[in-house]
């Protein structure tokens, strides 16, 4: 990612709604690379992947959601992110 193509974010929510689509791309990406393999670990590696980014568009949909209801507040979104992170085996 060239950090200076990015687009201007004017709010906390423009910045999510970038990154919720920049997460749908890497799920997309992962599975349609992993249906062009015949590499079986590398399959499932790749479905991992995928999966991960799935997780991740989950926490970042529940952040805009928190902050679009709450008035937002950096601190309080900021340590949420602990309270809410699974560890990756419990994907």
């Amino acid at each position: 990612m060239d950090i200076h193509l990015l687009p201007t974010f004017k709010s906390i929510e423009d910045i999510l709604e970038y990154a919720l689509n920049e997460e749908k791309d890497a799920t997309s990406f992962y599975l349609e690379v992993s249906k062009k393999t015949d590499n079986p670990d590398l399959k499932r590696f790749l479905i991992g992947l995928a999966e991960m980014e799935e997780h991740h568009y989950t926490v970042l949909k529940n952040k805009l959601e928190e902050c679009k209801a709450n008035h937002f507040c950096t601190d309080g979104i900021l340590s949420s992110f602990h309270e809410e992170e699974a560890p990756l085996d419990a994907v």
